[in-house]
């Protein structure tokens, strides 16, 4: 059970929490649509390798029953992305000017611009899961995720 029991609101238990304030979960919702919607220029994939990538830091129980990140990946600019990302769950702190020009030699500015932001969004969005006591989604849960990023869903 988490800390704070979910409003009605949200499909999802953190969103039911964040339901207490709807004006907040709508502004939540609206900036994940815009980071997860047609206009990214980040894929889909890359994206969802790096949310399994700082799930397994974060400390997020639900994030992290989502899925392992994969064990390759399928391009040199997603696993530059997915091992900058684990870099700043690490420590964010120790992230260098270095490590971020290095990522201009897979992305556009703009490109780089949308991976920092979904980074951001999805490390605040799981710690904000593991401050709540988040639990490990159930089969259900993981089934509609799956479903929710377009891969089948076989939870057991």
């Amino acid at each position: 059970m988490p800390r704070i029991s979910p409003s009605a609101l949200g499909e999802t238990t953190a969103d039911g929490v964040m339901g207490h304030r709807p004006e907040l979960l709508d502004a939540w919702e609206t900036l994940k649509r815009a980071l997860l919607g047609p206009s990214s220029t980040l894929s889909a994939q890359l994206k969802e390798e790096v949310r399994r990538t700082l799930a397994q830091r974060t400390g997020c129980r639900s994030c992290a029953s989502l899925g392992l990140p994969a064990e390759g990946n399928e391009t040199p600019g997603e696993s530059l992305a997915v091992a900058f990302a684990d870099a700043v769950a690490l420590d964010h702190t120790a992230i260098s000017d270095a490590q971020v020009t290095l990522l201009g030699e897979e992305f556009t500015v703009a490109q780089i611009f949308a991976l920092l932001l979904w980074i951001s969004f999805e490390y605040a969005g799981q710690m904000f899961g593991c401050l709540i006591g988040d639990e490990p989604a159930t089969p259900e849960e993981k089934n509609a995720f799956a479903a929710s990023i377009g891969q089948p869903g076989s939870a057991p």
